[in-house]
């Protein structure tokens, strides 16, 4: 078994990617770590939430740089601020809600894998800008494949 290297990452043109409301950049992808873990520096807008959900595969950690955020983990709901920490285990349904106008955040996603949906459910953004929030809800086609592809890795929505 090859031995990973140690590596560093920052945000570039080749690593930043686009969804409506959002910019990512992908500082560690599960490739890198052999599938240890993903980090992901997020900017999301006010809107561009995804409904509540659960995972059976990988916790995630949010580390909040700037924003404000409620975090709905399971019957709890926590209010996180700059330079705080929330946690949000597997197999428990969770959601949140941008309090601030943005919020700058650094995702960790433990193991690894689906740090890939998000790389193939965005565009490349070497701008770093995120796309347009639509206006209402998305198409049912675009419902049906956010449901269906997530199902695939291990998420669910409610």
């Amino acid at each position: 078994m090859e031995l990973l290297k140690g590596f560093k990452s920052a945000p570039s043109a080749e690593n930043t990617r686009a969804i409506p409301g959002a910019v990512f950049h992908f500082l560690a992808k599960g490739h890198e770590t052999d599938g240890r873990h993903a980090l992901i520096k997020i900017l999301v807008q006010r809107g561009a939430e995804p409904p509540p959900h659960t995972h059976s595969r990988e916790d995630e950690s949010y580390f909040i740089i700037k924003g404000s955020i409620r975090y709905t983990i399971g019957e709890d709901q926590l209010t996180v601020n700059g330079d705080e920490y929330v946690y949000l285990p597997k197999d428990v349904p969770h959601s949140f809600e941008i309090l601030s106008e943005q919020a700058e955040v650094l995702m960790w996603m433990s193991p690894a894998g689906l740090d890939q949906w998000f790389w193939d459910n965005s565009v490349p953004a070497p701008d770093g800008k995120p796309l347009p929030v639509p206006q209402g809800p998305p198409p049912p086609d675009v419902i049906k494949h956010f449901v269906t592809s997530l199902q695939s890795y291990g998420v669910e929505m409610i």
